[in-house]
């Protein structure tokens, strides 16, 4: 997340933005995708639209907060909260995942005797649940272990996480109330500000991870470029982010979660990703799509249709028959997305 170019400054109640209406990436003229929208998640103020390219398919957020104001958005944002809450079947889901990731993803030293290696190969073969475990991990495998760094790490979960499993960990965040949740909670350390301003070493960290971060930054390529500078070379970076082609997102047209104005500046197909990374020196080595959260952006769509509206970004309980409608939709969704990228979220994996 950078500072934009100066452009005419308008109010949009309360909001200092700026208009935007050239794509980032090929600078052709954006068309109206969608207008007249609200924060529908975490009541944040103004009138917002969607610019679409006709050349290249990038989709922006217009108009534009400008970088002081960025803030704004992001008062009641749920990576202000820890969710103490713990899952159903918490041991279950941990053994499976420690399974998978001592067999699978290379973590040997989570693995507890033979019937657990012969566990998490057996689940290994069932691909929802590997692709599951996997991304838990952002495609990490333990096989070369370094400096790892966050960037946009939100309540810290995921590096926590990732400390437990023997990696080096450091954090990136703009919002200073989510670092805030991040140290008390879990004592990481964490850099305030734009990977831009912090002016890390070249060559510096052996994995980079931007986690459904990519799309709220101003200019992705620019932040892109920062971390082609910052990965060592043969290290990895992999970013997660929704796809604007996802069935969901046919589905739903407007309602669709993943839109999430105003905070997602620009969001992404397969494609426009890759372009993206490719305009920043980055190397692809994957690109797919993947439906694990499908379930949850059924049913938050479902609900964002219904009412107009779901305070806090997910519902508190579902009932059986919206769980039971997110279940079917996501094994639709698994097998189209085996060919086609019409997953709720593209994976890129890249390298130096």
């Amino acid at each position: 997340m950078e500072k934009p170019i100066k452009n005419k400054i308008n109010i949009n109640e309360g909001i200092r933005v700026q208009e935007v209406h050239f794509c980032l990436l090929c600078d052709s003229k954006g068309v109206l995708y969608y207008q007249n929208l609200r924060d529908r998640l975490f009541g944040v103020l103004g009138i917002w639209s969607l610019m679409r390219c006709q050349e290249c398919g990038l989709v922006w957020l217009n108009p534009q907060p400008i970088f002081e104001d960025i803030g704004k958005l992001y008062k009641t944002y749920f990576t202000h909260n820890i969710n103490n809450h713990v899952p159903k079947f918490a041991r279950l889901r941990r053994l499976i995942r420690n399974s998978i990731l001592a067999t699978h993803m290379e973590y040997p030293e989570l693995a507890d005797g033979i019937s657990q290696k012969t566990l998490g190969r057996s689940l290994s073969w069932v691909g929802p649940i590997k692709e599951m475990v996997e991304l838990g991990v952002m495609s990490l495998n333990g096989q070369r272990k370094g400096r790892l760094l966050d960037i946009g790490c939100g309540s810290g979960a995921f590096l926590a996480k990732m400390r437990e499993l023997g990696w080096d960990v450091a954090g990136v965040e703009f919002d200073r109330q989510a670092i805030k949740v991040t140290q008390e909670h879990f004592g990481l350390n964490i850099y305030e500000g734009t990977l831009e301003e912090i002016g890390f070493f070249d060559n510096e960290f052996d994995a980079l991870t931007i986690n459904h971060v990519i799309e709220h930054f101003s200019n992705p390529i620019t932040t892109l470029k920062e971390c082609y500078r910052i990965l060592k070379p043969g290290g990895k970076l992999v970013v997660i982010t929704p796809n604007i082609e996802s069935l969901g997102a046919c589905l739903f047209d407007g309602a669709w979660r993943g839109w999430e104005a105003p905070r997602h500046f620009h969001l992404f197909s397969p494609c426009t990703l890759r372009n993206c990374a490719e305009q920043a020196r980055l190397q692809v080595v994957k690109l797919f799509t993947t439906s694990r959260n499908a379930r949850g952006i059924w049913a938050t769509s479902r609900l964002i249709r219904r009412n107009g509206m779901l305070p806090g970004g997910s519902p508190q309980k579902l009932n059986l028959w919206l769980r039971l409608e997110g279940l079917a939709f996501q094994v639709l969704e698994y097998g189209l997305a085996m060919f086609k990228n019409v997953g709720e979220e593209t994976v890129l994996v890249a390298t130096k």
